[in-house]
């Protein structure tokens, strides 16, 4: 039995996978750095949390994110508004992701 389980709650995660675009990859460190915090206010908005984020290795994405949220509408919700779809932003800086949902 998992914490959450225990507490009465379920709690969703979401490994998502982002292959950056030439654009953000091109931009200094410094504002590649700023994304992270931009993106995790916007989670907040969702009340979805991110917990870790990374650069992972061996695969073809760039950077590696894990979001919570006890609500699976939020996420999506989240992910519409974060990936910019249905915008002219999409594509912009995030060319493709890939989500891993774990529970």
């Amino acid at each position: 039995m998992v914490y959450s389980e225990m507490k009465g709650e379920t709690l969703l995660r979401y490994i998502t996978f982002c292959e950056m675009t030439t654009d953000f990859l091109k931009k200094p460190l410094d504002e590649r750095k700023e994304f992270i915090p931009k993106w995790s206010q916007t989670a907040k908005k969702y009340g979805i949390k991110l917990l870790f984020w990374g650069m992972p290795m061996g695969v073809n994405e760039h950077i590696v994110l894990v979001f919570e949220t006890n609500e699976s509408g939020k996420y999506f919700m989240f992910q519409r508004e974060w990936l910019g779809l249905g915008t002219e932003e999409a594509g912009k800086y995030i060319k493709k992701s890939r989500t891993v949902t774990v529970y």
